[in-house]
C-alpha cells in the first residue's frame, strides 16, 4: 500500500494530463453510460484520482463523492466535490447510500480486490450498479506480451486481468454483470512514460522498445506505431455494468 501511496504522491500535480485514456471523453462517457438506466443520484467514485470521472458524473446532474488512498489525489479532487482520503477496503459510508458506485482502472492495483467489491456492495442500494473499468488484452494472441509489457512497467501490478478473469472477479461472491461495453483509446506510450517519475530512463527506454518492438499479433491488435518520434498504441477498455446478488 505504502508502494502505491508514494508513486501517485509523486504524480497528483501532473497525472490528470499523464495519459490519454484519463481525460478521453468518450471513455469516460461510456462509464457513465454503464449506468443507465439511471441518468442522476448519488455516486461514489473508489480511487478516483483526480477525479476526472467523477467531474463528468457531476456535470451530467449526479451527486458525487469520493475516496483515494493518496491524499495529494483527494486534495485535487476535491476542488471538484467532496472526496476523502482513504483504502477503498475502508469505505467510510453508511450502507446502501449510494446509487452508482465507480471504479476505474484501479482493480489491478489492490491489494484485496474482492474486499473493495465487498465494500462497494456494501455501501450500494439494492437497485444500485457498480461500474468496473479497465484495461484488458484484446485477445488470448496479445495477452502474454501485453502482461509482460505491464508487469515491466509497474511494480505495484497486484495481479494481470482478461476480461474473462475479471468478470470471474466480480461474480465470484457479490456482483452479477448485465451488460458489458468495449472500447479502444490510442495512447501516446512516450508521453505516458515520460509522466512516470518513478520509472529510471532505463525502465522507460525497456517499456517503450518492448512495445514499438513487439512480436505479432501484439503489433497489429494495438496498432503500434510511431510518429514524430513518439511510440502510440491502442488500449483495450472493458466497462462492465453489475448489480448486486
Amino acid at each position: 500500500m505504502n508502494s502505491v501511496i508514494n508513486q501517485f504522491t509523486t504524480r497528483a500535480e501532473t497525472y490528470s494530463a499523464s495519459a490519454n485514456w484519463i481525460s478521453d471523453i468518450k471513455l469516460i462517457q461510456e462509464h457513465i453510460a454503464a449506468a443507465l438506466p439511471r441518468t442522476d443520484g448519488t455516486v461514489l467514485e473508489l480511487c478516483c484520482g483526480t477525479g476526472m470521472v467523477g467531474r463528468n458524473f457531476a456535470a451530467a446532474g449526479w451527486n458525487v463523492c469520493g475516496i483515494d488512498l493518496t491524499r495529494g489525489m483527494a486534495e485535487e479532487a476535491n476542488r471538484f466535490y467532496p472526496c476523502i482520503c482513504s483504502p477503498a477496503e475502508q469505505v467510510p459510508f453508511l450502507d446502501e447510500a449510494f446509487d452508482a458506485v465507480v471504479l476505474r482502472q484501479a482493480y489491478f492495483l489492490l491489494d484485496n480486490g474482492q474486499k473493495v467489491l465487498e465494500q462497494a456492495h456494501r455501501v450500494l442500494k439494492p437497485d444500485g450498479v457498480f461500474v468496473l473499468g479497465q484495461t484488458v488484452p484484446f485477445s488470448a494472441a496479445d495477452s502474454p506480451w501485453l502482461e509482460h509489457i505491464h508487469r515491466t512497467k509497474q511494480a505495484q501490478l497486484k495481479e494481470f486481468f482478461t476480461e474473462e478473469s475479471l468478470k470471474e472477479q466480480l461474480e465470484q461472491k457479490f456482483f452479477r454483470v448485465r451488460e458489458v461495453r468495449r472500447m479502444s483509446v490510442q495512447e501516446n506510450i512516450t508521453r505516458w512514460l515520460a509522466a512516470a517519475p518513478e520509472l529510471s530512463l532505463e525502465k522507460r527506454a525497456e517499456v517503450s522498445s518492448l512495445i514499438l518492438n513487439s512480436p505479432e499479433p501484439y503489433h497489429s491488435l494495438h496498432k503500434v506505431k510511431e510518429v514524430a518520434g513518439e511510440v502510440l498504441e491502442d488500449w483495450n477498455w472493458v466497462i462492465f455494468s453489475a448489480e448486486k446478488k
